[in-house]
């Protein structure tokens, strides 16, 4: 990515050499989304909760002090030519942090510069616990962190899109796990009010989740219904009970119980059955009425067989929901990390930003 900021284009200065062998490396590559110019970018914190602690000094005295808890990282970054009303909200999944929509693997431009070159303010978050976002006592215990194994055994190999070929002892695949801890820490509830905090402070926006950010659109939604104009979650995870106890039902839902669901038979070989609430039993959520979903799956991921029930379930809530699988626009041979595949580009500007810009 080739970014200037208030006109003056920011580069190295190289001797030719050096700048010869730079450019020729992959990871000097990118470019792919265009030229950028920005008017403004920088970092901010939300949800910035000073805890009362007590630590020991010399000899054993007991010291006061304030921790901080709960803080999630916002950074943005502002296009100098703005074309769309809304700003997008950016929100990685599983285990990783904002570096997932910055770039890929090999060196190409992330999905961050796809929308920035299209015209969109952007702000991106690590969420708590993960990435910039400090871990926590107060929070979970982390578990182990993710093997290399695990990542391309359970998603890359799947995909004929990754760079490297997905495989366990590839280079493209130990840099994605480079990036990725061992996972959701912080509560949700944590998770809602920074959110809340995020969207009071930047105004309306558009939420862009990825797989385990996918709880962060629904409660977002929750939080300010007023300020989230439409979700692109793209194969995220759905409302677990736990997350289902944060939003607000009609008729409501007794504490402590969950959403009651039925089998429904599949709808055609080779999709999962799923599982939606009975047609005379069926609970929304009032703050997802009316609001766009644009749920995304890809051909080759783990996701492909059930990526469906989950915009079924959302409908029934109340929201809009609209599902576009990959293979529908003749985009071909993905998987779940399809923000860093080989053609994520043609990812965004077919799928991703004919739908964002089309958000009033």
């Amino acid at each position: 990515m080739r970014v200037s900021i208030g006109g003056r284009l920011r580069q190295l200065r190289l001797v030719p050499a050096l700048a010869a062998l730079l450019l020729a490396s992959p990871a000097a590559a990118g470019g792919e989304a265009g030229p950028i110019s920005l008017r403004d970018q920088g970092f901010f914190w939300v949800g910035v909760r000073p805890t009362h602690v007590e630590t020991k000094g010399p000899g054993d005295a007991v010291v006061p002090g304030t921790t901080i808890q709960g803080q999630m990282y916002v950074g943005f970054q502002l296009p100098a030519e703005k074309r769309h009303p809304y700003p997008l909200v950016l929100v990685h999944g599983g285990g990783g942090q904002a570096t997932d929509w910055m770039g890929t693997p090999d060196g190409r431009d992330g999905w961050l510069d796809y929308f920035l070159a299209a015209g969109f303010d952007v702000y991106f978050v690590d969420r708590p616990g993960l990435g910039r976002s400090p871990n926590t006592a107060g929070y979970t215990a982390a578990a182990a962190p993710p093997t290399t194994e695990l990542i391309a055994n359970t998603f890359t190999a799947r995909s004929k899109q990754y760079p490297g070929g997905g495989g366990v002892g590839t280079a493209e695949v130990a840099s994605h796990t480079a990036s990725s801890e061992p996972g959701m820490s912080a509560p949700d509830a944590v998770l809602k009010d920074n959110l809340a905090e995020l969207l009071d402070r930047i105004g309306p926006a558009i939420l862009v989740v990825h797989s385990n950010g996918g709880p962060s659109g629904w409660l977002a939604m929750e939080a300010r219904p007023d300020l989230v104009k439409g979700v692109l979650a793209i194969e995220p995870v759905g409302i677990s009970m736990q997350l289902q106890q944060l939003l607000t039902f009609s008729p409501a839902l007794p504490s402590g119980q969950k959403l009651s669901l039925e089998p429904r038979p599949p709808e055609r070989e080779g999709l999962d059955p799923c599982s939606l609430q009975a047609a005379d039993d069926v609970r929304t959520v009032p703050a997802f009425t009316g609001k766009p979903i644009l749920f995304v799956g890809a051909p080759e991921s783990i996701f492909t067989a059930n990526i469906h029930c989950a915009a079924q379930l959302f409908a029934q809530l109340g929201a809009s929901t609209r599902l576009a699988r990959l293979a529908d626009y003749g985009i071909e041979g993905n998987g779940h990390f399809m923000n860093e595949e080989l053609n994520n580009g043609e990812i965004a500007t077919k799928v991703f930003i004919p739908w964002l810009a089309g958000i009033e």
